[in-house]
């Protein structure tokens, strides 16, 4: 009895741990962008096999399609880089191309992101560069940043 008692204890206290984790998905926003800009959006999910960071999807919808080769966070002037974990994927919808691809991000990278004063993403394709704030050091805010300061700490950013 004294076994099936602390098994349960055991059960129940981990339980109680698994449910302190961060939002285990976090719905996508684009980046700040000018209306003749390709606007990159970025979707942010719980690493389910690890549980030690997110995953974070990159997408970029235009008639072009881009390789998305890496990602690289510039956290108050810090950079981040991270490669892609697997090929772009590609979709067609009518005229437009949406060209997708993801990295994984330890937790401490999360932490930065969430404290960061001014934040910028670097993607870098086959066509070049993209270069898109996700927080501007004025204070304005995408709706990327938005989205993932909800999901990460439940709460929305003053």
């Amino acid at each position: 009895m004294k076994i099936q008692i602390a098994l349960i204890s055991a059960f129940v206290i981990l339980t109680g741990c698994a449910s302190s984790q961060p939002l285990k998905v976090i719905t996508k926003g684009p980046l700040i962008c000018e209306a003749d800009e390709v606007c990159p959006e970025l979707a942010m999910r719980w690493n389910e096999e690890t549980r030690n960071g997110f995953k974070i999807t990159t997408e970029i919808n235009n008639p072009e399609q881009f390789d998305i080769k890496q990602l690289v966070f510039l956290v108050d002037g810090q950079p981040y880089a991270y490669s892609t974990i697997s090929p772009t994927a590609y979709t067609t919808t009518g005229h437009l191309k949406t060209s997708t691809n993801s990295i994984h991000v330890p937790v401490s990278f999360l932490n930065s992101f969430r404290d960061g004063k001014e934040i910028n993403l670097k993607l870098v394709t086959d066509k070049g560069e993209i270069n898109r704030p996700i927080l501007k050091a004025n204070g304005q805010k995408s709706s990327a940043y938005v989205s993932f300061l909800k999901g990460y700490t439940g709460q929305m950013p003053q």
